[in-house]
This record gives C-alpha cells, structure tokens and sequence, in this order.
C-alpha cells in the first residue's frame, strides 16, 4: 500500500513550512486594507474621470455626458449614484421645469483629488521606467518561449 506509511518530515522542511506560516505584521494588513477601501470606491471604468472632470466645477448632468464620451446616459448615472452614495459627489436637483440637476464635489471628494494628482504626478514621473520594465520583461519571455520550444524541437 503506497502512501500508508507516515514518514517523518526533515527538519529543514518543517523550519520553512513554519516560515510560511508567520503573519505579516497587523500594521501592514491594516494599511493593506486601508487602501484596498480606498481602491473600491474607486473601482469602475467612470469614477476617476468624473472625479476629475467635477473638480473644475459644478456640472449639469449633460455637460457630465458630453466629457464621457461613448458612455451611456445609464451607466453614467449608476456611476454617479454610486459616488453619491460613497459620499464623494452631492446631488443638487432644481424645482424647474424642466428639471435642473447639478453634481459637484463633497468636502469628502475634494479630499480624494489629492490621492489622485499625487497617482498622476507618479505615473508621468515614472512612465518611462515602467514601459522598459515591461519591455525586460516581455524580452525575456520571449527569449524563454524560443528557448523552450528549441528544446522541445530536439
């Protein structure tokens, strides 16, 4: 019967598993968590360039639109209703006919820009090094890809 038999691990093997097994520090996963709550307010193809764009100013919702081309009227309301609901864009309605409604940053959202032209600031300054890396890399994949199918081919 093959695997019945209980083997004794090696030292060697239980030190790494033990290794494996330590927890980041708490400070560490709570700032880990921190910013994975931020991403998710953020999370959707829209948010960040309505962020933006009410940054300038109070928008009417079709000038909103008009910013966000090939975005649909739909999915562009569901995107502000969510920031609405976040707490980062307030919604002013209009008792006229026909209704008026404008969208504009809260004290919460403002506070958001920052993080966001700090992101910015970091991918211009850092463009070039992230596209030679990727370059590197997709060279070396290659190179790897060549050099294993030769060795198939033998």
């Amino acid at each position: 019967m093959v695997g019945t038999v209980a083997q004794a691990e090696h030292p060697t093997l239980r030190a790494i598993r033990a290794t494996r097994a330590v927890q980041p520090p708490a400070y560490d996963l709570e700032l880990i968590g921190n910013v994975r709550q931020a991403l998710e307010l953020l999370h959707g193809k829209w948010k960040v360039h309505l962020l933006f764009f009410m940054a300038r100013g109070v928008h009417r919702h079709c000038r909103l639109l008009d910013c966000l081309p090939g975005v649909s009227k739909k999915v562009m309301i569901d995107t502000l209703r969510a920031l609405e609901r976040d707490g980062l864009v307030m919604r002013h309605i209009f008792a006229e006919v026909p209704v008026r409604v404008e969208y504009s940053l809260t004290k919460l959202g403002w506070s958001m820009t920052e993080p966001l032209m700090s992101l910015s600031e970091w991918s211009e300054a850092h463009a070039t090094d992230v596209f030679e890396a990727r370059t590197r890399n997709a060279e070396n994949r290659t190179a790897g890809d060549t050099k294993g199918a030769a060795s198939v081919a033998a």
